[in-house]
């Protein structure tokens, strides 16, 4: 037999062959690897920079605010801007940049500090100060600073240190501490910081103080502290302070640290220093401070520009243009920016009711990012360009930017284009309400003059609406300011403090008054309604009224007349505004109550709010406030409500109030805007109208309609002879119910207020005029008031011929018996313009 021949396996032959495929499959890839990187590299270099693209969007016109007529309030221009975005692929040197621009551009009028303050922004900023200290000078800071260092402790010795020390350690090193109070240590901490100082004026100044200001107080008056952490917050304070501890140089390695070191270690320990800089050097610091800080916006992304400098003239457009190459990440763009309707005497002009632009808040930048908007938008901020900031804004567009690595443009293509905002159709007329603005400052200024005038009186204001539809016809306060203030820096910051600070607050909205004898029309129309008296029952006032539930509390309050003004009814207590009557329905109201006095307040609470006394009227502004209740609720605060030294109003509120008694007991929403059209870009051609802002009726009044038309008629009587504005308004063309009313404020003058409307008939135009702190004691609120009102009466009769006049034949609209009862109660009465 032959024998077998061992069989061979075909594996290893296999496998070579797969080894050699592969082989030539990773030379084949490196070849062609070889072949684009060296011969093809450089076109596919310039393919892969036409594909680094970015999305930039394009902003929208913002929507423009018209008056009635068409005539432009707010617009749009054109301005150029200075900005900043960080490159990709270069280290720039921002504070270089920032020097440099501070070279070019002017100084806006930045508040400066003393040195200290200088070298605390310098810090922050993480810039440095030209400071060249000489030996002697350095070896002064060294041994100011030695006493400082050596009360450290050591890293080793922080994780023991009970909660008061280890905060204490973290203040002198200056670091921020959360608040370890509550709200009794809080106030046990106040009180003893009180008790040390001497002067009751200055111990006032801890109420206010933030927790972080209280405990470094506290430690710096010795006062024992009673603390105890959380135990993260406990555990998060020591880390950081061991590793400011560990950045802090020992006292023997301070003279290896330069000059701006020493500063840093002089300012973290709040020693003073001399920086020996002359006033031109502070300045340019300060200057180029400011433009470093905008540069590095903290709360937007690297690759969003930032604005250095909005509306930058054209020398300044110039001489960056040419130095370009000199300041990376910097370009002058243009864009618009908010610009306000011009008064053509030169002044402002609808201060409160325009409002303004400005940068997105860092604290709001999520809440607006969530609704879609860029991190460098403008939005509104008061008045109606923050009320209307959806309907204004309009739809940015967006622009695709294609880059190479260097981060230069190669090509722009716009993806999408900006749709503009909606513009608002204001009911005003613009040119009433400049008159008004005029009028206003006119008598201001003329009623200053008068020896008898405080010097407390710096302010009045003015609204006009119509109480038929709830349409703002006017709205004025004097003094004011012009809102291109906050479009041009310089003059922002040159004017913020003397004219934009006290004249900021939109009092209409709000800042809150006593109503005073204005109020005592619905305390006419609440006595009558709740049956408390009828239209012709009449009281005898003989000066006042002894107000009190037993001999203890029992006061005499008395009537503005001394003596009294004898027989009154409902219309001739208005007419000449009696205390005493007010006072009268005030007990018996009190007396109404079924178990005790005080549960009649929530009766004033219900009708004042029918009338929009107490909440919000529903004005078309942001932030309108709801006045303020008295929390007071003694018995003579009853007589006090209804003499309208009580609760306080907003001027707006007075306004809708008066609006509701004018038209019969509808208490109708206040509003500014008439129409939201779509926007357009040619201001010949008005955009659709997308929205018409009809009368909205927010209640019909819980009061007789024959107990309205009582107080209409004692309203109307106030103009008349024996009334408290008889010689006012004497001798229009036209009609005017009004109320009078000297506001009490316990301070040394008092306000004046003034509230009607016209034609008595038929009316058309409602006018509130507030003149805080106008006079003295015993005289009369329509000097103060009177010549406004009448005034702009006369403007708005002159514009609008033929809706006050003509007036109907003289007399009031009272009955037969009406009349002849208030005829007897006046006949002995001479005519007179004091007010009450």
């Amino acid at each position: 037999m032959g024998e077998n021949q061992e069989q061979k396996s075909h594996i290893p032959v296999r496998l070579n062959i797969l080894f050699i495929i592969v082989f030539l499959l990773f030379a084949a890839v490196i070849l062609r690897l070889a072949y684009v990187q060296l011969v093809e590299g450089e076109q596919y270099r310039h393919q892969l920079e036409k594909y680094s693209i970015r999305e930039l969007p394009i902003p929208a016109p913002r929507g423009r605010i018209l008056d009635k007529n068409g005539a432009v309030l707010v617009s749009n221009k054109p301005v150029y801007t200075v900005t900043y975005v960080e490159e990709e692929g270069k280290d720039i040197d921002e504070e270089q940049v920032a020097d440099r621009l501070a070279r070019i551009l002017t100084m806006d009028g930045e508040k400066m500090g003393t040195d200290e303050e200088l070298l605390k922004k310098t810090i922050e900023l993480n810039s440095t100060l030209p400071v060249a200290f000489g030996p002697k000078e350095t070896e002064e800071l060294i041994n100011r600073l030695i006493p400082k260092l050596q009360k450290l402790p050591k890293v080793s010795q922080v994780e023991a240190m009970s909660d008061v020390d280890l905060v204490k350690t973290a203040l002198y090193v200056g670091l921020r501490v959360r608040s370890p109070f509550d709200e009794q240590g809080r106030k046990k901490v106040q009180s003893a910081l009180k008790a040390k100082m001497n002067d009751p004026g200055q111990a006032a100044m801890f109420d206010g103080m933030s927790d972080t200001e209280l405990l470094k107080s506290a430690i710096a008056a010795n006062v024992e502290l009673k603390l105890t952490l959380d135990k993260d917050d406990r555990s998060d304070l020591i880390n950081q302070t061991k590793f400011q501890l560990g950045k802090l140089p020992s006292p023997a390695e301070l003279s290896q640290r330069s000059d701006m070191d020493l500063l840093r270690y002089a300012s973290l320990f709040g020693l003073e220093v001399n920086l020996k800089l002359n006033e031109q050097q502070r300045k340019f610091q300060w200057h180029k401070l400011s433009l470093l800080k905008e540069m590095r916006s903290a709360h937007l992304p690297s690759y969003i520009p930032r604005r250095v400098k909005v509306n930058i003239n054209e020398n300044e457009r110039f001489q960056i243009e040419e130095r370009l190459s000199e300041l990376p990440g910097i370009s002058v763009v243009l864009e618009p920016v908010r610009e306000i309707f011009k008064d053509p005497d030169g002044s402002a002009f609808a201060t409160h009711i325009l409002g303004y632009t400005n940068a997105i808040k860092p604290e709001l930048l999520k809440e607006y990012l969530a609704q879609g908007y860029n991190p460098f938008d403008r939005v509104g901020v008061i008045g109606l360009e923050s009320y209307y900031e959806r309907y204004l804004r309009g739809k940015d567009g967006i622009e695709e930017v294609h880059v190479n690595h260097k981060s230069e443009t190669v090509q722009r293509n716009q993806r999408r284009a900006a749709q503009p905002g909606d513009d608002l159709v204001l009911a005003l007329d613009w040119r009433f309400q400049s008159k008004v603005e005029a009028i206003l400052k006119e008598e201001v200024e003329a009623f200053k003059k008068k020896p008898s005038t405080p010097k407390e009186f710096k302010d009045a204001h003015v609204l006009v609406m119509n109480p038929n539809t709830g349409e703002v016809l006017a709205m004025a306060s004097y003094p004011d300011y012009d809102l291109n203030l906050y479009y041009d820096r310089k003059a922002f910051n040159e004017k913020y403090a003397t004219d934009i600070l006290p004249n900021e607050s939109n009092r209409f909205i709000y800042a809150a008054y006593p109503p005073a004898s204005t109020y005592k029309p619905l305390s006419v129309m609440i006595a009558l309604q709740e049956g408390l008296t009828t239209p012709y029952e009449t009281i005898n006032d003989r000066g006042g009224l002894k107000i009190g539930k037993s001999k203890d509390s029992t006061s005499y309050k008395k009537n503005w007349k001394p003596g009294g003004h004898g027989i009154v009814n409902a219309r001739r207590a208005l007419q000449v505004s009696n205390n005493t009557y007010m006072y009268e329905m005030g007990v018996r109201l009190a007396n109404r109550a079924k178990t005790h006095w005080s549960e009649q307040f929530s009766v004033l609470d219900y009708y004042n709010a029918q009338f929009g006394l107490g909440v919000k009227t529903g004005i078309d502004l942001p932030g309108e406030k709801k006045g303020l209740e008295n929390s007071n609720l003694y018995y003579g605060n009853l007589a006090d409500a209804m003499i309208g030294q009580y609760d306080l109003f907003t001027p707006m509120q007075i306004g809708q109030y008066i609006s509701t008694i004018a038209n019969g007991g509808y208490r109708i929403r206040p509003h500014l805007v008439k129409e939201i059209r779509s926007g357009s870009t040619d201001p010949k051609q008005p955009g659709q109208t997308l929205a018409v802002i009809e009368p909205q009726v927010l209640n019909r009044v819980d009061i007789d309609p024959k107990y309205i038309k009582v107080v209409q008629e004692g309203m109307r009587l106030v103009t008349q002879p024996g009334g408290t504005a008889s010689r006012t308004f004497a001798g229009l063309p036209f009609t005017v119910a009004a109320k009078t009313g000297t506001a009490q404020t316990g301070q040394r003058a008092e306000n004046a207020v003034l509230v009607g409307y016209a034609p008595y008939e038929n009316p058309q135009v409602v006018f509130v005029v507030v003149a805080p702190n106008s006079l003295r004691d015993g005289t009369s609120s329509s000097d103060a008031t009177g010549p406004v009102a009448r005034r702009l009466l006369e403007a708005y009769n002159e514009l609008n011929p033929g809706v006050l006049t003509p007036a109907p034949p003289s007399g009031t609209t009272t009955t037969a018996t009406e009349n002849s009862q208030s005829t007897a109660s006046t006949a002995s009465v001479p005519q007179q313009s004091t007010t009450r």
